[in-house]
C-alpha cells in the first residue's frame, strides 16, 4: 500500500495523536505506529496529572496553556476531565534552600508551611517535615478520555493511521520523503520525529544527528494503604524529587522518581524499584501502603537540559523533531500540539505566554 501526505509523524503516543488532532483538516497527515496499537508506551503510563509548577519552565508555560485547551475540548464533549489536585511539594531538610529556590523561582506556588500540608494531607508525619508549598491550579485528568479524544479529532480531520509497522527505511528524492514501514510505502514533504524513547535512532534513519535524547524509567506502583483515605486529598510530591504521591480511589499511586537510564524499550518494573517506592511513602506517612495491586514503568525521554526538542531540525530538509517530552507529555501535549501544527502550517498559534517557546526548544541548541 502506498500513502500520500503533507505531512507524515512517525509515532503513535501522544505527541503524534494530539499533532494530528490539532492539524486536523488544514493538512494531509498520516500517523506511523510501530506497535498494534495506539499509545502503547508511555503514553499510557502516566500519574493523570496536569501540574503547572512542575518541570522546566517552557513546560510550565506550555502546561498553563494546555489546560483550558483540554477544558475547552472537554465542553464541547459535553463531559468532565478534571478532577482538582493540589499539588503540595514537601521539604524534609533544614537546608531550606531547595524549597526557596523553588519558590522563587516558579510562579504559582504558595507557601503553607508544615502544619497546613498536614491539615490538607492528615497522613504526612509531622516530625519529618520543615516546610512546604501549595499549587492550587493542579488538576488530575482523565488521560483515557483525553488520549481518545485525540485519536477522535485526528480521524475527523483525515488523518491516515498506519499501525504494528515500523519504519525501517527512509530516503529523501527530492523534496519528498519516501518512508518503508512494514508493507506500507508512505511519502510526505514533511516527517515529525515523534517517536518517544525511539527518537534519536528514527532521527538516525532520517540522517539526522543525536540530539542527546535519552530514555530513563520511572516506576509507578498503586497500592492499598492500611488506613482509610480522602479521595479529594492533594497530590504530594518531594521538593528533592525522592517520592510523589496521591489517592487513587481507594488506593494510593506513588512513584520513587527513578531516573536510571535505559535503551528504548518496552519497559517493565523491577521488585528493587517497587519496594523502595513502598519505603519512602511508608516513611514519611501513615498510609503503611501493603503489596501493589498494579505497576508500570514508563520511559521519559530526556534532552540534555530536560525541556522537549520541537522544530526543524535545520540540518536534514523535511525533518521536524517533536521530542523530548520528559514524562511532561500528557500535560503539555494540547498546546505544544497547537504551537507545532502552527508552525508547519505557517500560521499563528494565538495561545498567551508562549511567545519565543519554539526557539526555547530548537533542535539547534544541541
Amino acid at each position: 500500500m502506498s500513502i500520500s501526505a503533507d505531512i507524515a509523524i512517525i509515532g503513535g503516543g501522544i505527541a503524534g495523536l494530539s499533532l494530528a488532532a490539532a492539524i486536523g483538516d488544514r493538512a494531509s497527515t498520516v500517523v506511523i505506529e510501530a506497535e498494534p496499537e495506539l499509545f502503547h508506551h508511555t503514553s499510557s503510563r502516566s500519574a493523570q496529572q496536569m501540574q503547572p509548577t512542575y518541570g522546566p519552565a517552557p513546560v510550565r508555560a506550555l502546561t498553563t496553556a494546555s489546560i483550558p485547551l483540554v477544558e475547552a475540548r472537554a465542553e464541547r464533549a459535553g463531559r468532565g476531565v478534571y478532577v482538582p489536585r493540589p499539588l503540595l511539594w514537601l521539604h524534609a531538610d533544614e537546608d531550606r534552600s531547595e524549597l526557596e529556590h523553588l519558590l522563587a523561582t516558579v510562579p504559582g506556588l504558595t507557601p503553607i508551611g508544615a502544619d497546613e500540608a498536614v491539615r490538607l494531607l492528615p497522613p504526612l508525619k509531622r516530625d519529618l517535615l520543615v516546610d512546604a508549598a501549595v499549587d492550587l491550579s493542579a488538576v488530575e485528568v482523565d488521560v483515557p478520555l483525553l488520549l481518545s479524544w485525540y485519536r477522535e479529532d485526528a480521524l475527523a480531520g483525515g488523518t491516515e493511521l498506519v499501525t504494528g509497522a515500523r519504519v525501517t527505511a527512509a530516503e529523501r528524492a527530492g523534496d519528498v520523503w519516501r518512508l518503508t514501514a512494514g508493507a506500507t510505502t508512505v511519502e510526505a514533504p514533511v516527517v515529525v520525529n515523534a517517536a518517544g524513547a525511539w527518537v534519536d535512532r528514527v532521527g538516525a534513519l532520517l540522517g539526522a544527528r543525536s540530539r542527546g535524547l535519552t530514555p530513563k524509567r520511572r516506576t509507578v506502583a498503586v497500592a492499598p494503604p492500611s488506613r482509610p483515605i480522602d479521595p479529594g486529598w492533594p497530590m504530594a510530591a518531594d521538593v528533592a524529587d525522592r517520592f510523589y504521591f496521591r489517592p487513587r480511589g481507594e488506593a494510593v499511586l506513588a512513584s520513587a522518581l527513578e531516573d536510571v537510564v535505559s535503551e528504548p524499550e518496552d519497559a517493565q518494573p523491577t521488585a528493587d524499584v517497587v519496594a523502595t517506592v513502598l519505603e519512602r511513602v511508608n516513611a514519611v506517612t501513615d498510609l503503611g501502603l501493603g503489596a501493589p495491586v498494579t505497576t508500570w514503568t514508563g520511559l521519559r525521554t530526556l534532552s540534555p537540559d530536560a525541556s522537549p526538542v520541537v522544530g526543524f531540525d535545520g540540518e536534514v530538509d523535511g525533518l521536524y523533531w517533536l521530542a523530548g517530552q520528559g514524562g511532561y507529555g500528557i500535560q503539555t501535549s494540547a498546546a505544544l500540539a497547537a504551537v507545532v501544527a502552527a508552525d508547519l502550517l505557517g500560521a499563528d498559534h494565538g495561545l498567551r505566554g508562549l511567545d519565543g517557546v519554539l526557539a526555547d526548544l530548537s533542535p539547534a541548541r544541541f
